[in-house]
């Protein structure tokens, strides 16, 4: 039985890189959600929050959040939601675009 026919009706996956990455999710679960659940726990609104992505499943916190950051090898999907674009995982994009916004250093 091939592996696919084993998930449930709750889960999905994707293939992505030719098959080998697979991503796999529980259907009623996702970042934005549990985003969420976090900011209203300490009280911060997501018009206030920056987020890094680089994939389909970072699509709903881009459309969430306040300040969203992609990631230069991230998909054009991402880079087309009004975000910011900053240097790739490999380069610590993550570093480059917190010490940007939080002016650490002059670009």
């Amino acid at each position: 039985m091939r592996f696919a026919n084993r998930l449930t009706n709750s889960s999905s996956y994707r293939l992505l890189n030719g098959g080998a990455l697979i991503q796999f999710m529980q259907k009623s679960a996702s970042k934005e959600e549990a985003v969420q659940w976090v900011l209203n726990d300490i009280g911060v609104k997501s018009e206030n929050v920056m987020v890094f992505g680089d994939d389909f499943n970072d699509l709903g916190l881009f459309q969430m959040c306040g300040v969203p950051i992609a990631m230069e090898n991230a998909i054009i999907e991402l880079k087309n939601c009004e975000a910011h674009v900053t240097d790739s995982n490999d380069n610590d994009g993550v570093a480059v675009a917190i010490e940007r916004f939080m002016g650490v250093i002059n670009c």
